[in-house]
């Protein structure tokens, strides 16, 4: 009995407190209240145009947000396939492209090329007057300076139309409900106190069902206004664990993605640079050994310093039957390009060397320049029309006489510095290339034939060395300054005077980037017999020193 009695208390006590709720809780005016005791003539009209309103301001609403994620969405896909593309690596951007059919909206996809040529398309295409909206962006390689191909993304707007015209059937079917169930003035008050405040609250929860975290602006002082503000907060608590989560998964996303492109990027750039090291050492083993013309030369030196790992310049030297050549070669560009192009360099001139064993200065050129225009397809019609090799190069040989004394040069876009007792003098090659599509053949190359005198030294050197740029005008150092320079440095060693001459272009260049290779030859032939004391009765003598040009307008 005792516990029947506690369990009726309890319950009495439960209906109490839930009564206090309600009464809390209760609105200070009813709907019906309101209703009944409001007259609005015309109502039919007004609602239907409010309704109207709502609907269209709703679709357009919707469709521009639509528009804008169809919008965010391409440019994100277009800047993640931009360099797949760039590479044509369909196993990167195919799946990426695939992966828009996961959004509710998508309906189709195609990427073209820089020709707008179909590379790959996905969905379904959409039947023209679909009304479907159609989203096209240019994706531009990494360096962000080529176009290389098109994304063009394709959403359907069936379910936009469908809500539209669901809201129209909503607004109609509550006219027509209130016409026939209540006089015009109630129709008019349900319409604007209940219908309204409800389709609101409707739309607001399918878009809610969306993530589209919409809330409503309802008076507090009825049932309606309870329950739109419950509704608004119920929206606060979800948006907030929702934007919560998807930050967490997006940062984790961006992390996991970043760090493995790290790792790739990496692993690339290592394997990259390992290979041009590696091209480095088979670079430097092709350059010949200064010591090869020791017998012949009481000094030599030799500067090599490419712009990069590897260069485009190039040095031979070789001693035969009393004879020494020094060729000296500029090939066009620099890095990777200009030392596959010393290759070839090398690869011809050893021909032309082991044919006609020590030909003049002017027939090595000569024959170099033909050759080389047969190698690289130049002497006959491009069948691309622009793809074929337009490469050339500037060089210079010089050959040493030992019995004679005497010095033959010969150039074809660089010179020869003599550097002597009576000063520093220039020897001047022709203003030609050797190879070059566009350019023709260089034609007959002059021979200067120097008689060499006790202490002179010469100079074969590429533009890289006077090209640095620097000083407080920012100009070239010059063949001038060059010219100055080692006359200062004409009583040091060989080698001392390079490396005089490398501080003082360093200086000259301070904050700024070198930019091209620099290749210096300096040799000081050995004299021997009557030649070593000035005298020229072993041989006749036709020196052709020409004096240090002038200055272009780039030089001091």
């Amino acid at each position: 009995m005792t516990e029947k009695r506690e369990t009726l208390s309890r319950a009495a006590m439960g209906r109490a407190a839930t009564g206090r709720a309600q009464a809390a809780g209760a609105p200070k005016r009813s709907l019906a209240a309101k209703l009944f005791r409001r007259t609005l003539p015309v109502v039919m009209l007004i609602v239907l145009l409010i309704q109207g309103s709502i609907a269209w301001i709703t679709w357009t609403d919707q469709r521009r947000a639509l528009e804008r994620r169809a919008g965010v969405l391409t440019d994100l896909t277009a800047a993640a396939i931009a360099t797949p593309l760039w590479y044509l690596d369909r196993t990167v951007f195919e799946p990426q492209v695939d992966a828009l059919v996961s959004d509710q909206g998508f309906r189709y996809a195609r990427v073209l090329d820089d020709n707008d040529e179909m590379l790959f398309e996905t969905g379904t295409p959409p039947e023209p007057g679909s009304g479907a909206i159609t989203v096209a962006r240019t994706i531009i390689e990494p360096q962000g300076h080529i176009k290389v191909g098109t994304l063009e993304v394709v959403f359907a707007t069936g379910e936009l139309n469908r809500i539209a015209i669901l809201q129209v059937a909503t607004a109609a079917f509550a006219v027509l409900l209130l016409t026939g169930a209540l006089s015009i003035t109630v129709q008019f008050a349900m319409r604007r106190l209940v219908v309204q405040p409800l389709g609101r609250m409707l739309r607001a929860m399918r878009q809610v069902e969306h993530k589209s975290w919409t809330t409503l602006d309802e008076p507090a002082d009825d049932e309606l206004g309870q329950a739109a503000a419950a509704f608004n907060r119920m929206v606060a608590g979800l948006r907030a664990g929702d934007d919560a989560r998807r930050l967490l998964e997006a940062l984790q996303d961006a992390q996991a993605a970043l760090v493995e492109k790290n790792v790739e990027l990496e692993t690339a750039n290592r394997q990259v640079m390992e290979s041009i090291r590696y091209a480095r050492r088979i670079q430097e083993g092709i350059l010949p050994d200064p010591a090869v013309l020791s017998p012949a030369m009481a000094d030599i030196a030799l500067l090599w310093e490419p712009l990069d790992v590897v260069g485009g310049d190039y040095c031979w030297m070789e001693r035969r039957d009393g004879k020494c050549l020094i060729l000296l070669a500029d090939c066009t560009g620099h890095g990777v390009p200009g030392a596959f192009m010393t290759l070839v360099v090398a690869s011809e001139l050893k021909a032309i060397l082991d044919v006609a064993g020590m030909p003049a200065p002017d027939l090595i050129l000569g024959e170099l320049d033909r050759r080389l225009r047969a190698r690289l397809r130049q002497d006959r019609p491009d069948p691309g029309g622009h793809d074929a090799s337009d490469d050339g190069v500037d060089a210079a040989v010089c050959i040493y006489d030992e019995a004679a004394g005497t010095v033959a040069f010969a150039g074809a876009g660089l010179s020869l510095t003599v550097v002597g007792p009576d000063g520093v003098s220039s020897i001047t090659g022709v203003r030609r290339s050797l190879g070059y599509r566009t350019l023709p053949p260089p034609g007959r190359i002059p021979v200067h034939l120097h008689q060499v005198r006790p202490g002179e030294s010469f100079h074969l050197w590429t533009d890289g060395v006077t090209d640095h740029v620097g000083g407080p005008s920012r100009r070239l150092f010059g063949r001038r300054r060059m010219a100055t320079l080692l006359a200062m440095h004409a009583d040091l060693p060989l080698a001392d005077r390079l490396r005089a001459l490398t501080a003082a272009l360093d200086d000259w260049r301070g904050a700024e980037a070198r930019r091209d290779d620099m290749t210096l030859v300096a040799f000081r032939p050995r004299l021997s017999g009557p030649l070593a004391d000035g005298s020229t009765t072993a041989g006749p003598p036709t020196p052709t020193p020409t004096p240090t040009p002038t200055p272009t307008p780039d030089e001091p």
